[in-house]
């Protein structure tokens, strides 16, 4: 992640600047949270070897881990056109079709991850209403695991805003 947080690599919007600032930490917490996940295997393994105990609430830690950088790294990824794109299509065509092309996908996307983001929304605005709880191990509340679904696809949607407009303006 070399961008830094200078005017040239921002959006000239001052709301899509804000929003690619906080894609930016997101995305730097995605890394941090990755680091984290990685040592604690690391300790899991280390604990099997030398005391022949396991730290049965790593795995746990590392399936919530999983889910965070996804959804917290994945806008950022978007933004910076890093993320997973079959362009075989889009590559071949005339730029104006292309344009439409690429507004369509991108409008449909915004759509799907605005939806994403308002069920999970509901769904993590329920579990901290009535205080549900993971059945697992540690037993977290469940919002805190399901908080962060919503998040990254309202940060989706955004980004796929974005990017339809901006692919009349190219």
């Amino acid at each position: 992640m070399a961008d830094s947080l200078s005017a040239e690599c921002l959006p000239s919007n001052t709301f899509m600047r804000g929003i690619s600032r906080l894609n930016l930490w997101l995305a730097w917490l995605s890394g941090l949270v990755l680091v984290v996940a990685t040592g604690l295997v690391f300790l899991e393994i280390l604990s099997r070897l030398i005391f022949d105990h396991s730290l049965v609430w790593v795995i746990e830690l590392s399936e919530y881990s999983l889910l965070y950088m996804t959804f917290l790294g994945a806008p950022y990824l978007l933004e910076k056109h890093r993320h997973v794109a079959i362009d075989l299509v889009t590559d071949a065509l005339p730029e104006w079709p292309r344009r439409l092309l690429v507004a369509l996908m991108s409008a449909l996307a915004a759509v799907a991850c605005g939806y994403c983001a308002w069920v999970g929304g509901l769904v993590t605005l329920d579990q901290l209403e009535y205080g549900m709880r993971e059945t697992t191990l540690m037993r977290p509340p469940s919002y805190l695991i399901t908080l962060v679904f919503p998040l990254g696809m309202l940060l989706l949607a955004i980004q796929f805003v974005a990017q339809t407009l901006d692919s009349f303006k190219r």
